[in-house]
């Protein structure tokens, strides 16, 4: 009997023979009832077991195992049995496939196919005509017979078996690099690996904030239970679902930056119904594009680990779950999509690096024209501002926002009574606002600035926040090194305040001084 075992707490494995593991047990759940003739497979929490008799060849066995795990549509895209893609969800496979394109099978050899490209039409969520995306079909791929590994070289001493020794290439590990050495691995361990293009999950990378070249990602999880990864991994493009998911779309899969499709996906394994010990909370995010000394090849570009283990992380997953849609685009060749807007990948970035949640915020506000279109966006920053644990952060956002409530209540009783344009008069005051906080170069500049601002707005009374939190404030206030944070902080209070409030601060306001605001 042939026989093919793997087990997680295998202490040679890495990261990716764990995610690979990961995808070899959710494509063996896939085909329970559908084996290839002649095999048989067992998946518990921890090991993968595939066995087949003695009558069928090891090469025999481990060639229909392959054909049956990475199979091709009639469309000539990538099938992956084991992330469980409907035929419904002809987007998220469009996705799928053009990221593995230029990821795992970047190399035309390794996904022989038509010269042409072959085009979907996409529709976006107001958009009643839809957009034309391009896609090349292949006729084959290398995970389909372990092309390039050498796992079935004909060798006259072991015939029917696998070679001893084999291969790894780009196609079983992004960026992986033979050097002068090589690196080779056994076969058993190379056929292992080819599943790591279903275990670890690609997105469509089009950076907003920062300007790197990547075209994709690929997300490597830390897999520590196989039974329910395997149950996760499939359940993101499950139809029927009751939960709320954000990459089982074509527009899910396009993101900012690689550090927002790690904690996109790691909020997609953490399903509800799973025991906490056995989700993935850490990941590896290889990001996959040009680099300087390679002009002709996508490379990995950048390569780090990604945890949920931050005491922000609920404001990021605010961030994703208002603001992390991707919105479609018309262009000359087809439609294309980009982030809706740029803060879930800031936010995803400054927490990957252990930097604050609003670090270079500012950077997003250089332009009237850039903060006039982040305002449209203001109920998702209500959102971000709700999920902030931060005492000191909420402390400085509310008393500036209750200062600028204030002060917006003066502007619109002086407009009443002068029979002006209200609305008018608290634009030019919220853009001399932004200025004045980024010209504020120094600590004492800014801090100056934001007391006589508070001061300017509590003439009749003192504003709630200072007396109830006045010597937290003086604490930040005067800490020099909190002087970047505390911009970023103004600057978020700014373009986050309620909108609904005007509406309030307008009706209530008889005099220029209402007390009862």
């Amino acid at each position: 009997m042939g026989e093919l075992s793997y087990r997680l707490t295998n202490p040679g494995y890495t990261i990716y023979h764990r995610a690979a593991l990961g995808g070899l047990a959710a494509t063996m759940k896939a085909l329970e009832g559908k084996m290839p003739e002649g095999l048989s497979a067992e998946v518990t929490a921890d090991a993968v077991r595939i066995w087949w008799p003695e009558a069928l060849s090891d090469r025999d066995a481990v060639a229909r195992l392959l054909a049956s795990s990475f199979r091709l549509t009639e469309d000539k895209m990538i099938d992956l049995p084991g992330q469980g893609i409907p035929d419904s969800k002809i987007d998220l496979r469009l996705a799928i496939h053009n990221a593995l394109c230029v990821s795992f099978l970047q190399h035309p050899k390794m996904r022989p196919g038509e010269k042409g490209a072959r085009s979907v039409v996409l529709r976006g969520a107001d958009d009643d005509v839809g957009q034309r995306f391009t896609y090349k079909a292949i006729n084959s791929y290398a995970h389909q017979s372990a092309k390039g590994t050498g796992v079935f070289d004909v060798d006259r001493k072991r015939t029917g078996k696998l070679q001893l020794v084999a291969s790894v290439s780009q196609a079983l590990v992004p960026g992986a690099m033979a050097g002068a050495g090589g690196l080779d691995l056994s076969s058993d361990e190379i056929v292992l690996l080819l599943y790591l293009m279903v275990g670890a999950p690609v997105f469509l990378l089009r950076p907003r904030t920062y300007k790197e070249k990547a075209q994709a990602c690929v997300v490597v999880p830390e897999v520590s239970n196989l039974v329910e990864f395997a149950r996760a991994l499939r359940s993101i493009a499950a139809p029927g679902k009751s939960f709320q998911r954000f990459s089982d779309t074509y527009l899910g899969r396009v993101v900012g930056g690689a550090e927002e499709a790690a904690l996109k996906l790691l909020l997609d394994l953490a399903i509800d119904d799973i025991a906490y010990n056995a989700r993935v909370t850490r990941c590896r995010a290889i990001a996959m594009g040009k680099v300087a000394w390679d002009k002709n090849q996508i490379n990995r570009s950048q390569s780090f680990h990604v945890d949920t283990d931050h005491p922000e992380f609920g404001v990021f997953r605010a961030a994703n779950t208002h603001l992390g849609r991707a919105k479609i685009l018309p262009g000359k060749n087809g439609g294309f999509a980009v982030p809706e807007s740029p803060i879930p990948e800031l936010v995803a970035a400054n927490l990957t690096a252990g930097r604050h949640w609003a670090s270079s915020f500012a950077l997003l506000l250089k332009t009237k024209k850039e903060t006039k279109y982040l305002g449209f966006a203001w109920k998702g920053l209500l959102h971000m501002k709700e999920a902030i644990r931060d005492v000191d952060d909420k402390t400085i956002i509310d008393a500036f926002q209750e200062a600028w409530r204030r002060s917006m209540a003066t502007i619109y009783g002086d407009a009443k009574r002068d029979g002006a344009n209200g609305d008018r008069r608290v634009e030019v005051e919220r853009e001399r606002i932004r200025n004045s906080i980024l010209r504020s170069k120094t600590s004492d500049a800014l801090v100056g600035w934001f007391l006589r601002f508070c001061a300017d707005a509590s003439r009749e009374a003192a504003l709630s926040v200072f007396q109830q939190n006045g010597e937290r404030l003086r604490l930040f206030l005067f800490e020099p090194r909190n002087i970047d944070r505390l911009q970023n902080l103004l600057l978020f209070a700014l373009v986050s305040y309620s909108r609904s409030d005007k509406a309030v601060t307008a009706a209530n306001t008889a005099s220029p001084t209402s007390s009862n605001l």
